[in-house]
């Protein structure tokens, strides 16, 4: 929790094996995160309005979503922490999965640092497909904050650049929660 700066702009930046983790890490953040979520979860109304009303930006997953990585910017341009998934969709195993570029372009666009997380155990309580969580511990690791100030390199090359070093951050926060790399 040291890890967490208290005020300014942050990317939270996750790993993601479970419906439940944009909730786990809200609950854990000491901030009010917003996130980006699927747009296919915004067609019921109601969860819709739930989604919205606790910061969620709906997200075309099919090639890259401007209006969607604008307002991203535009909470991160107001100080306030935003929670991405730099897989860009929920491991089927657990494992980590290779990141898209989407974290690196929110960084290099913003003033905001990313901030690391591993999530361990969520997969176990609510697994694809399961509808019942079932009582298992989810612990949750906050990485040192990172800052990519001194990387010059082209910009696409930079964006995929930035996604790879902090899903090594993430495998680094695994292996010390006792999962293995």
């Amino acid at each position: 929790m040291e890890n967490f700066p208290r005020t300014g702009p942050v990317i939270v930046a996750s790993n993601h094996a479970s419906l439940l983790d944009p909730i786990i890490v809200g609950i854990a953040a000491p901030r009010r995160l917003n996130y980006m979520a699927k747009d296919t979860l915004f067609k019921n109304r109601l969860f819709a309005w739930i989604i919205y009303s606790l910061g969620g930006v709906p997200l075309k997953r099919e090639g890259a979503d401007v209006a969607a990585f604008k307002e991203a910017l535009n909470r991160l341009t107001q100080g306030k922490p935003v929670l991405v998934f730099p897989e860009g969709t929920r491991s089927k195993d657990g494992d980590l999965q290779r990141p898209r570029p989407g974290i690196g372009f929110l960084e290099a666009n913003s003033s905001a640092l990313i901030l690391p997380c591993y999530i361990k155990g969520s997969i176990d309580v609510l697994p694809a497909h399961s509808l019942i969580p079932r009582p298992r511990p989810i612990s949750i690791y906050f990485g040192r904050p990172m800052k990519f100030d001194d990387v010059k390199i082209d910009k696409k090359d930079r964006y995929i650049f930035i996604a790879e070093k902090v899903m090594e951050r993430i495998a680094e926060l695994k292996t010390h929660a006792g999962q293995g790399s």
